[in-house]
C-alpha cells in the first residue's frame, strides 16, 4: 500500500499543478488567439476560475501536509515543503 501511495501522491500533485499552470485567469483570453488586434479583453466579472483554483491549491497544500506528517527522512520533508510552496507561488502569480 505504501508503494501505491508513493506513486499516486506525486501523480495527483503533478496533475493538479499542471491544471494550475494551464488554466487561464480570464475566460475571454481565447479571443486574443483568434484576433491578435484585440488589446483589451472584456472584464471577467465572475471569479469562478479563481475560486476553483484556490480550492485546488488548498487541496495540493493539504496533500503535502499529509505527506509531511508521514515523511521519514529530512530530505523527503524538505521536498514536501518545497512542493507545497511551489503550488502556493504558482497560484499567487497566476490568480492574485
Amino acid at each position: 500500500m505504501k508503494k501505491i501511495n508513493m506513486v499516486i501522491y506525486p501523480i495527483i500533485y503533478i496533475i493538479g499543478l499542471l491544471i494550475l499552470l494551464c488554466t487561464s485567469n480570464n475566460q475571454y483570453e481565447w479571443m486574443q488567439e483568434m484576433d491578435s488586434t484585440i488589446v483589451q479583453l472584456p472584464e471577467d466579472s465572475s471569479a469562478n476560475t479563481a475560486i476553483g483554483m484556490t480550492i485546488l491549491t488548498l487541496i495540493l497544500v493539504i496533500m503535502q501536509i499529509v505527506r509531511f506528517k508521514f515523511a521519514r527522512s529530512h530530505l523527503e520533508k524538505s521536498t514536501v515543503i518545497i512542493l507545497a510552496l511551489l503550488a502556493i507561488i504558482v497560484w499567487a502569480i497566476k490568480f492574485s
